[in-house]
């Protein structure tokens, strides 16, 4: 069982209540849309999380006025049909009032590509770090993998990376797919810092890495002069012996978030905390200024820290200032994993886990690492029986006071094989008494030999204090009592 509350826990406090939804996310069963949105002209740059048109930041934008679905891109996606859920796309173009979207434009960048090096997994298996040609990237159970997976991802496997850069210089994948090396117009793509005294003539490095270039290579408005110390450039080119040869020498990836119209949506994590003096923080190389206006869905000011994955709508104030007027949480901090419940699908929108709801939106990605093909709800019905799922998203309450997940990303693990009818979910704990314990909206038996690490009284106790609890707990259903019993429960650190 992983969790993602390390990067929420203390953002958000007590219960997590639906407070505003961006008009843009779409509408899940139960949930209420806020009057808002962004309307006009712009580009919203974010993961695709679904098709039949294109879905980017919870916006289902129409196609149909680009010729053949065209995708401005040199590295091997040149129509719609080559985009993979997770791929981080800037799409330009008009918002209508029913809050979908017209596109004008569509244009993609891998962040990097080439071969895999040092894939390590944490004891928690929820972080996977690795590097491509020297540059540091890692991948959570939110990133999306095609043609490889998070736990077998492995040394030497040529991938191309569609992430966001932290603020420590490493970056945070988005999408990792297997790729042939003969991929695009350059089979090599990194972006990352020009290293301390490492420009020569001819010749720098880039954490390490040695790349060799001739005057030709620099993209317009760039020139050797620009080898500067700790800049960023992406670089694409070929591996020779150990060294990449550039073909290409650009501006990093925050161009894809320049002005482009008056509006813009885009997603990653801060890149730099919340000041309080100035209203405002940093995210993809934009200046996000916070107003009395500005509209907050499941996080608040003072929760806006470095790494925490958002997704920001805003007006352009100047060409990298934004004003935000909504800022919505895209961290997950619940999770639920088992088989889905049988008759709770189809259904429009929603399904249920081992009692837990699940809810999607047109933000919710549905991925199957053994399948090519793009999936929708309707393909977690199978012919051969319940199918097993594994889901990341946020807690949530709705208007009634019911308990779900919105659903961040759905990953279909296929047909259940009946071996093991248990359940694993990780949130926050709701209640707790001397029998049962109640998580994500279900409530569970809870017998004394079930606790692993911490004590029912212990649990009392910090739930009492008022802070959030966060549990890890593995259940399985019961002819008696509440219909489920809790075998293992654990406290998450």
């Amino acid at each position: 069982m992983t969790l993602f509350q390390n990067r929420v826990a203390g953002i958000i406090a007590g219960p997590l209540v639906l407070g505003v939804i961006s008009a843009c996310g779409g509408g899940s069963v139960g949930v209420d849309i806020a009057d808002g949105g962004i309307r006009g002209t712009g580009s919203s740059v974010g993961p695709v999380s679904g098709f039949g048109s294109v879905f980017v930041n919870g916006v289902e934008f129409f196609t149909d006025e680009i010729l053949n679905q065209r995708v401005d891109s040199n590295d091997g996606v040149e129509t719609e049909g080559d985009l993979q859920e997770g791929m981080i796309l800037r799409v330009n173009g008009e918002w209508q009032p029913d809050g979908t979207g017209t596109a004008e434009s569509m244009e993609y960048d891998d962040s990097l590509r080439g071969t895999v090096s040092n894939p390590v997994l944490d004891v928690a298996g929820e972080r996977l770090d690795f590097t491509i040609h020297n540059q540091p990237v890692f991948a959570d159970l939110q990133t999306v993998f095609k043609g490889t997976t998070f736990t077998t991802l492995a040394s030497g496997e040529f991938v191309r990376v569609s992430a966001w850069r932290q603020a420590d210089g490493g970056y945070r994948a988005s999408f990792v797919g297997a790729a042939p090396a003969s991929i695009g117009a350059d089979p090599v793509e990194v972006e990352g810092p020009v290293d301390a005294n490492s420009a020569q003539s001819g010749q720098f490095t880039m954490n390490g890495l040695v790349i060799e270039y001739d005057t030709t290579d620099f993209g317009e408005g760039l020139s050797s002069s620009d080898l500067t110390e700790g800049r960023y450039l992406e670089v694409e080119g070929g591996m020779v012996g150990g060294v990449l040869v550039a073909t290409q020498i650009q501006q990093d990836d925050f161009r894809r978030y320049q002005a482009d119209g008056e509006d813009i949506e885009l997603s990653g994590p801060v890149s730099s905390s919340y000041d309080p003096a100035d209203e405002s923080f940093t995210l993809n190389g934009l200046t996000i200024v916070v107003t009395d206006s500005t509209e907050f869905d499941q996080v608040t000011r003072e929760g806006l820290v470095e790494g925490l994955l958002v997704q920001v709508e805003g007006d352009f104030v100047s060409g990298s200032v934004v004003q935000a007027t909504e800022i919505e949480l895209r961290e997950g901090n619940a999770e639920i994993k088992g088989p889905i419940d049988p008759g709770t699908l189809p259904a429009e929108g929603q399904f249920e886990v081992g009692g837990v709801i699940v809810r999607t939106t047109s933000s919710t990605t549905i991925t199957d690492d053994e399948s090519e093909s793009r999936l929708t709800l309707t393909d977690l019905v199978s012919s051969a029986g319940t199918v097993l799922v594994e889901v990341a998203g946020l807690e949530r309450q709705d208007g009634s006071g019911t308990t779900y997940i919105d659903a961040i990303k759905i990953e279909s693990e296929g047909p259940d094989d009946g071996v093991d009818s248990s359940f694993e979910l990780a949130g926050e704990l709701q209640a707790i008494d001397g029998f049962s314990i109640t998580v994500l909206g279900v409530k569970m038996d809870a017998n004394d030999g079930a606790f692993d690490g911490v004590s029912r009284t212990s649990l009392q106790n910090l739930l009492a204090s008022g802070a959030p609890v966060y549990i890890e707990v593995v259940y399985t259903t019961s002819s008696v009592g509440t219909g489920y019993v809790a075998t293992e429960i654990e406290l998450e650190e």
